[in-house]
């Protein structure tokens, strides 16, 4: 008689609340078969499913936006110790800032110090005693509008401080994550790319399940979640959404965006609106409500602009404290430094692309530092260069007699005021230096020629310049436009001084948009599965938010087929859908379209390439010329050159170009570029040259229209609110 074997275990099923998903990995590769009967050939296969007895803690996250943001927070201020010691001294600088100004305010003897009264002693040497009031004096010498202002300050350090427990806290839980999840210490957290990291995220999603709704997640799902909100911004502002362009008396239009402007929009735009973190309200997606939501919104921003213009003595003030604390001493040791060019906060909006976080903009801006700021000094005024030269000279001249005397005899310091001039003098001589300009101290111009040259090196790297400027690069509008964007540091410090007083107003120009805000997401807001709501162009879908000129004809249907309501401005979806592929070269489009389009641009890269003398008459093949040969090297040995290469687009980044005197001989340069160059960088410039090249070939007489009828400054429309959807404005 056979015998039924009892010698296994069933897994008992008392969990039945698990997603299926979230089983771990060893338990799903194979199920367990068992067989009831073993004599029998016959016998009856049952498939046990087994339960894991514990679950990851990071299973099944609720917040993932948030996870996500902190996980890439994490890796930016590298590691757990290194946030906590920033978030710390951020505490004890913000109680130093409070501590020092009420020392300085009340606590110094300033009649003493300056010896303004008539019966004091000069010659007696004064000590920190002598000039600082005791504690008891100081404290009944404040008064009970500071105490009022001690007392606020108080508070928000208190606030401060619990928010920087509650990061801390979830800093600890990341850190687990990196270390347990991903295997990755802190100690080599400064050696990981962030490509690593991701990938090491998209292996651990299987074990750990962090989202349920997915089985695999890719690397576009991970910057959706950590840019969702970036992205409707970068969106707003290519649409020309959001008035950033303030009007100055006899200065002209200017656009502006500073830190706490900044941070007032994305409190309007990005915590009333939605519910949670991850989902829109569904009122936005009513079009019946739009214009109950759009009245609604209007006093929310007139409400806010009336709170800012309330506290704009406060912050005005601590934004002069903050700002004289934290660059007193680079004034005083490098005055030069404000004559450095720095990209304003609203040129990183603007020439972010879709899906591309805060480093990557950084590194990419950062090499277009080089070629942006040469073409900008060869617009210097000749009368500006004659005047600093001449105030080089004078007051090099004096400051050098100072200082000779100074080490002669060290009591020429001790005479009034001398320190004052020397002080005085050395911020005159750095401030002129920096008016004079590296090409004029070096005895040389760019010139016009140079200015094409250089400006098509900035566009390799910033990706996004009007088209219409091309062979416009010697004027000076176009000079002027840049300066806008690439501003002195100086500029910049004036221009976060004055955001107390230019929020308010940007603000109340803003209620005029509200309805556009409201039909802006409505109309471009798509719920992906497993995402949320999302940005409908962060989707760099090419069908519905393509450009036909920014494509190859014949592609994606006729011209016009795509209304220019849904068009990104500036070919902002294509250049952005290159920049992610060559980002992650694994990467796999989903849509057709975009794969088509990645392929079509492959194959007309391969048509691009030069072979005959109209080499440099593209940007692509001035890039080609430039970046191998420099710029004086004869044209027949450059093609004669480049067709012997094999390997096609691997060309040097433009931060090596080579100039003039590094042209001696060509054996040692490679067309393949230097080895510590990313080939992603060079791929991006090279993708985003030929795509100006595509576009101007197709829409080269509109765009000369358009430069001739000055488009780069906005239009007057007519504004019309249909039931349907509100038009935003242009801008080419």
């Amino acid at each position: 008689m056979a015998h039924f074997r009892r010698d296994f275990t069933y897994s008992a099923l008392d969990n039945e609340l698990t997603p299926p998903l979230a089983r771990s990995i060893e338990n799903t590769n194979s199920p367990t078969l068992i067989t009831l009967d073993q004599e029998h050939d016959d016998a009856t296969n049952v498939i046990i499913h087994k339960v894991p007895q514990t679950k990851s803690r990071w299973n099944h996250i609720k917040d993932l936006d948030s996870f996500f943001t902190r996980m890439y927070s994490y890796y930016v201020r590298g590691g757990f110790y290194p946030m906590i010691m920033s978030d710390l001294f951020y505490l004890l600088q913000f109680i130093f800032i409070v501590w020092f100004s009420t020392f300085l305010v009340h606590c110094v003897d300033y009649p003493r110090l300056f010896r303004n009264d008539p019966e004091a002693n000069r010659s007696e040497k004064l000590t920190l005693n002598d000039v600082i009031f005791p504690t008891s004096v100081c404290v009944s010498h404040i008064s009970w509008t500071w105490w009022c202002l001690i007392t606020l300050c108080c508070i928000i350090w208190i606030m401060k401080f619990f928010i920087s427990m509650y990061h801390l806290y979830y800093a600890y839980d990341t850190k687990l994550f990196y270390n347990n999840a991903l295997k990755i210490k802190e100690s080599e957290l400064t050696w990981v790319t962030w490509s690593t990291i991701q990938d090491r995220v998209r292996e651990a999603q299987p074990e750990h399940q962090m989202c349920v709704h997915k089985q695999e997640i890719n690397e576009l799902d991970i910057y959706h979640r950590i840019l969702r909100f970036n992205n409707y911004m970068v969106a707003m502002v290519n649409k020309n959404l959001l008035p950033l362009q303030i009007h100055v008396p006899f200065i002209g239009d200017f656009h502006y965006l500073s830190r706490g402007l900044k941070w007032n929009l994305e409190f309007l735009l990005f915590y009333g609106p939605w519910e949670s973190r991850w989902q829109l309200r569904s009122a936005y997606k009513d079009h019946t409500k739009r214009m109950l939501l759009a009245r609604q919104l209007e006093r929310q921003i007139v409400l806010l602009a009336l709170v800012n213009l309330i506290l704009a003595p406060l912050i005005q003030a601590w934004q002069i404290l903050y700002f004289f604390f934290n660059y007193a001493e680079l004034i005083k040791r490098s005055p030069g430094s404000l004559g450095l060019r720095t990209w304003s906060l609203y040129a990183r909006v603007t020439l972010r692309h879709f899906n591309e976080l805060e480093h990557e903009l950084r590194d990419r801006l950062n090499r277009a530092h080089k070629p942006a700021t040469k073409y900008l000094a060869s617009f210097s005024s000749p009368i500006t260069t004659v005047l600093a030269k001449n105030a080089v000279f004078l007051s090099a001249s004096v400051l050098g007699v100072l200082v000779v005397l100074s080490v002669y005899d060290e009591d020429v310091l001790t005479v009034e005021h001398v320190l004052t001039i020397i002080t005085i003098l050395g911020c005159v001589l750095a401030g002129a230096r920096a008016l004079i300009g590296e090409e004029e101290r070096l005895g040389g111009s760019c010139g016009p020629a140079r200015g094409e040259e250089l400006l098509v090196q900035v566009l390799g790297h910033v990706h996004y310049l009007p088209a219409a400027w091309r062979g416009r690069a010697h004027t000076r509008h176009v000079a002027a436009h840049l300066q806008h964007m690439f501003q002195f540091r100086a500029v910049y410090i004036l221009f976060e001084l004055l955001s107390p007083l230019l929020c308010p107003l940007v603000l109340f120009q803003l209620r005029t948009r509200a309805v556009d805000i409201v039909d802006f997401y409505r109309n471009f807001t798509v719920s992906v599965l497993g995402i949320g709501d999302v940005c409908s162009f962060a989707q760099l879908d090419i069908r519905r938010h393509g450009h036909p000129d920014w494509q190859t004809p014949g592609k994606y249907g006729e011209k016009g087929a795509n209304t220019q309501y849904n068009q990104g401005e500036g070919g902002k979806t294509e250049l952005s859908l290159v920049a992610f592929s060559c980002r992650h070269p694994g990467w796999q489009p989903t849509e057709p379209t975009q794969r088509q389009f990645l392929r079509s641009l492959r194959q007309t890269m391969t048509q691009a390439i030069p072979t005959n003398n109209a080499l440099n008459k593209t940007m692509l093949g001035s890039y080609i010329q430039q970046s191998i040969f420099g710029t004086n090297t004869p044209l027949p040995a450059v093609l004669s050159y480049y067709q012997q290469q094999r390997q096609q687009y691997r060309l040097p980044d433009m931060d090596e170009i080579s100039d003039e005197e590094d042209t001696a001989g060509l054996s040692g340069v490679s067309a393949l570029g230097l080895p510590d160059v990313p080939d992603e960088t060079r791929d991006m410039s090279v993708s985003t040259l030929h795509l100006y090249d595509l576009h101007l070939s197709q829409a080269g007489r509109s765009v000369s229209a358009c430069c001739t009828n000055n488009c780069g400054e906005r239009r007057s429309e007519d504004r019309r609110v249909t039931s349907e959807q509100t038009p935003l404005l242009h801008r080419p």
